[in-house]
């Protein structure tokens, strides 16, 4: 008894020494005009396997997002940084470049978004490309299963590739219910990073209203025709090089080069979730004839159309 009570105050008494852990830095407040101006895509929520094991990928290009391992081992680089992930953890990506091996038989649980602010920047990229334990975020964890219950009823696996795809039809009633629990899973999302110490990047200012209807024309000029920027400031007297140098400063490239990375996303997206032949994707983003699709689409990529499909896109995990 004497032992008992001793060994308790002396736990007490190294209690004591530990500082209390410190509460996560509150987040920074938004005007509503800002928050509206934020963009969130859900593209995915799945539980299964990966697509392609034991080779690295090409230098691919990944949203924010979360995946837990279930099974088997990723090892990722980023940064120049090479993380493995094992079962029992969670890896949070960083939207932005990187590589990926996965073990024979990787089971993954992974949710991915792409979150940006009004200016195109994301919401989200500092302090990301971490591995955490599942227990220390139990909460998200069970958020992430929600979600897929709630997006794929009663399936116990959905691939990758399937999760990517346009899904099924939904009633407004079915949908409404989709997007509300996508909101709750970001709720949760954003409060583990914050627990994390992951705060948001910096936002930018709303763009001006002529910024706006600029980078609007742009996001529905045809895809199969190269951008000309005097027909598409026509109609709100907008200099050529004034909007020239409007886009170039908000987006850091080119309009005709922002049109050529929404084209090449429109046909990485035809590829993995429509069965169409490639020769009516070609047609559709204004090439004459296939092979020259083909010999585009592999210098923005490192690869073919056809293999791109065949591996399922793996755009990300």
């Amino acid at each position: 008894m004497v032992e008992d009570v001793a060994r308790r105050d002396a736990y007490a008494w190294l209690k004591s020494l530990t500082p209390p852990a410190m509460p996560p830095p509150p987040s920074p407040t938004l005007p509503a005009a800002l928050w509206r101006g934020v963009s969130r895509e859900w593209l995915w929520v799945y539980h299964g396997n990966v697509p392609r094991v034991r080779e690295w990928s090409r230098e691919i290009v990944v949203p924010a997002g979360v995946f837990f391992v279930k099974s088997g081992l990723a090892i990722l680089q980023a940064g120049g940084v090479e993380i493995r992930v094992a079962p029992g953890q969670a890896f949070f990506s960083a939207p932005g470049p990187r590589r990926q091996w996965f073990e024979a038989n990787t089971r993954l649980l992974s949710a991915g978004l792409r979150c940006q602010w009004p200016d195109g920047t994301p919401v989200f990229s500092a302090g990301l490309n971490v591995a955490v334990p599942e227990r220390e975020i139990r909460a998200l964890h069970g958020a992430t299963q929600r979600l897929f219950r709630m997006v794929h009823g009663g399936r116990g696996r959905v691939t990758y590739p399937e999760a990517a795809g346009e899904g099924p039809p939904r009633s407004i009633e079915n949908w409404s219910a989709h997007d509300a629990a996508y909101g709750q899973w970001f709720g949760e999302f954003v409060r583990t990073l914050a627990q994390m110490g992951v705060a948001p990047t910096r936002h930018g200012s709303l763009p001006s209203q002529r910024l706006q209807r600029l980078l609007q024309k742009l996001s529905e000029w045809p895809l199969d025709r190269p951008v000309n920027l005097q027909l598409l400031t026509a109609d709100f007297h907008l200099g050529e090089r004034r909007a020239h140098d409007l886009l170039r400063d908000h987006l850091g490239m080119t309009g005709q080069a922002a049109h050529e990375r929404r084209r090449l996303e429109h046909a990485r997206q035809r590829l993995i979730q429509e069965d169409v032949a490639l020769k009516e994707i070609a047609f559709g983003l204004g090439f004459k004839h296939p092979p020259h699709f083909t010999a585009w689409f592999k210098r923005h990529t490192g690869t073919t159309p056809t293999a791109y499909r065949a591996g399922g896109g793996v755009v990300g995990a």
